[in-house]
């Protein structure tokens, strides 16, 4: 079987005599004498980094950078020692690159040679993600620590881990510490290079350290040249030599910004950089909306060390998080477009991310299937399909569609998204929110304000403040714009109405959810959801017949028979419940550090004359206050990446997505586009 047109293939391996060995490269992946004592010897002593992290304090980070993530050996060992040796609250961001990644039966097979590591090694497995190039997230250990996976070539891959490919800036993420592993030089020298050894420069800091099992003269050489001072050591076993350093701070003259190239000018101005890092786990957070966004901000602070306290004016999730069933549910596309990358990662890291839940009854991962509402959509089904791998999207058709559905369709085909399913937001919510670093505070916030000590200063709507806080996150939905400082955010609201009818035996049998035209959920305690309404203009929230008739006509659009199931239900016997979701002009989330609308302005006002204009001046942002929303009717599926994202983005750390679909989430982008489309 193929793989789809944009999947890595997968490693081409043997396995001789119990070892691991590389066809492309005629290598082993480790030693078959003394894996452990390798990597131990090697990557850990050679990094010092028993001794570096005995001295971290509660809350404190450490990054590691990786040059071949191989069979994950590495990693188990670097995890396993930090689980045992740090505080609870320190977070290891491991960072590792792989361009030929293990198929999942090989990957499991090697993970299976280390007992030693049985936890670790089973949620491993468990989020090991399909060849797709890119960055994959693992949260794991309950976020002590963050595996990031680049797949795909290292110096690529490494490059999308700044923040800009030509400017750096002080809160970029830096790595502590380099393994740079891979196959031997000489059998592997695409990846051993001048353009490998400038990204680790890039991403190093004055201190960070390498170690690698090669000695060779060139890799040398290389990490010389790269500002690394390098000595030779004994290697491990056998092996005679090894090298291990850290990179040396520059001179100044080295960071000074060169005249504007046409490299420089491809790359576009640096709008999106500005905001200061804030450490990691140190300080104070506040989170105002307590719906599936601000839950998901909370509880990633939390377990990384913050103490947070989660705003809202109601119970929690009672905005348009509150509905009794949930669908997780990405758009996918059959592009390489911003759109559909950034839902095709919150799809991955959603699957792992709601695991739990599922397994404790609080949804169920019974799959979502897709319905062609018109031939060119069965068209377009069919190119999802065929751009993804099976166990992400398959096109079925009867009588298949039948057997997974339940029961009968009037559809003959449709598309399988079977890693998915439904949750109950709510109690999702209220899960999160238990964190013991998370407090409740029920108030209507109206207003922010500079404290004059630093951070934030929060005013309700009784006059009383509260504050300060280190840093603050709007995640309040609808109501993100109501602040001074976020007033210019291009936001729609669309008023959204569900339906709860009882099941009847016939619709008690649908097993999955079913999407189209709307949308219909399995039943859970004798009674089905269904909708939803999509409307522009209303906000109100009463419930009405008008929108119960309205979900009942998208259900017969969606599939007839599904219509049918239900029995038609007389209209007054339906209940139901509507809320206001928020929209963005693209429908891509806003994520990131809040814009200073006339700073952005009238620095990057040259972008009205001339779109592509080189200038050479970051962004201008609020310090300390950040936005996580604009989800529409998909923050189940979004808001965890994304949470994960504004961690990574509050705390200077390595970011779950490749550079350009950061940017396509920041807040700032619709005043840079406004300015070019001279709109301002």
């Amino acid at each position: 079987m193929t793989s789809p047109p944009d999947c890595l293939a997968p490693a081409a391996v043997i396995w001789r005599d119990g070892v691991l060995r590389s066809v492309h490269f005629d290598d082993i992946y480790h030693s078959p004498a003394d894996g452990l004592g390798e990597t131990r010897h090697v990557f850990i002593a050679g990094n010092r980094l028993p001794e570096r992290w005995q001295s971290l304090r509660a809350g404190e980070g450490f990054v590691i950078g990786e040059t071949g993530f191989g069979s994950g050996l590495n990693f188990l060992v670097a995890g396993s020692l930090w689980l045992a040796s740090t505080p609870e609250t320190a977070v290891l961001h491991y960072v590792a690159a792989e361009k030929y990644p293990l198929a999942r039966a090989d990957f499991e097979q090697a993970l299976a040679q280390w007992p030693t590591f049985a936890a670790l090694t089973a949620e491993l497995a468990r989020g090991y993600p399909p060849p797709i190039p890119g960055c994959h997230r693992l949260v794991l250990a309950g976020g002590r620590i963050q595996l990031t996976l680049l797949l795909g070539d290292a110096v690529a891959m490494l490059n999308q881990l700044r923040d800009h490919p030509s400017v750096s800036h002080p809160a970029e993420p830096k790595i502590d510490a380099w393994f740079l592993d891979g196959f031997a030089p000489a059998r592997n020298p695409d990846m051993w290079c001048p353009e490998l050894f400038a990204q680790l420069a890039a991403l190093s800091r004055a201190g960070t350290s390498f170690a690698t099992f090669t000695a060779a003269g060139a890799v040398r050489r290389g990490l010389l040249d790269a500002g690394f001072a390098v000595a030779k050591i004994p290697g491990h076993g056998s092996k005679r030599d090894m090298l291990r350093g850290e990179f040396l701070a520059l001179p100044a003259a080295a960071g000074t910004a060169a005249p504007p190239s046409r490299r420089r000018r491809q790359a576009g101005a640096p709008w999106h950089l500005g905001a200061t890092a804030y450490g990691a786990g140190c300080g104070t957070a506040a989170i105002i909306g307590a719906g599936i966004a601000g839950c998901t901000t909370a509880h990633a602070l939390a377990e990384r060390g913050w103490q947070v306290t989660l705003y809202d004016r109601a119970a929690i999730a009672s905005g348009a998080s509150g509905n009794p069933q949930g669908v997780l549910y990405p758009r996918l596309t059959a592009d390489t477009s911003s759109f559909g990358a950034i839902n095709l990662a919150a799809l991955l890291f959603a699957q792992n991310y709601y695991r739990e839940y599922w397994r404790d009854g609080l949804g169920s991962d019974c799959g979502v299937l897709l319905l062609p509402e018109t031939a060119p959509h069965a068209e377009q089904l069919r190119r999802i399909a065929a751009h993804h791998p099976a166990a992400i999207a398959r096109l079925v058709a009867a009588p298949e569609l039948a057997a997974i559905a339940g029961l009968p369709l009037a559809a003959d085909c449709g598309l399988l998204l079977p890693g998915l399913g439904w949750l109950d937001p709510a109690a999702v919510c209220r899960r999160l929110a238990g964190h013991p670093r998370i407090t409740l505070g029920r108030a209507e916030i109206v207003a922010l304000s500079p404290h004059a000590t630093g951070g934030w200063q929060l005013e309700d709507a009784n006059g009383a403040t509260t504050g300060p806080h280190d840093i603050v996150v709007l995640a309040n939905a609808a109501e993100l714009a109501r602040f001074e400082q976020t007033r210019h955010l291009p936001l729609k609201t669309i008023r959204g109405q569900i339906s709860v009818c009882p099941a009847t035996p016939a619709s008690a049998k649908l097993r999955t959810v079913i999407c189209g035209a709307g949308y219909l959920g399995p039943a859970v305690n004798g009674r089905h959801t269904f909708g939803a309404t999509y409307e522009l203009s209303a906000t109100h929230l009463e419930v009405s017949s008008d929108g119960h008739r309205e979900n009942l006509a998208r259900l017969d659009a969606t599939d007839p028979r599904l219509a049918a199931a239900l029995g038609a239900p007389d209209l007054a016997q339906l209940s139901g419940r509507a809320g206001l979701r928020c929209v963005t002009p693209d429908y891509l989330p806003l994520v990131g550090p809040a814009p200073i609308e006339h700073r952005m302005l009238e620095t990057f006002a040259p972008l009205r004359r001339d779109a592509r204009a080189a200038i050479p001046h970051p962004g201008s942002y609020w310090p300390g206050l950040f936005i996580h929303g604009g989800h529409g009717s998909r923050g189940l599926s979004h808001a965890p990446l994304c949470a994960a994202l504004l961690a990574d983005l509050i705390e200077g750390r390595p970011r779950p997505l490749a550079r350009d679909l950061v940017i396509a989430l920041n807040p700032a982008r619709f005043l840079i586009r406004a300015l070019k489309r001279d709109q301002r």
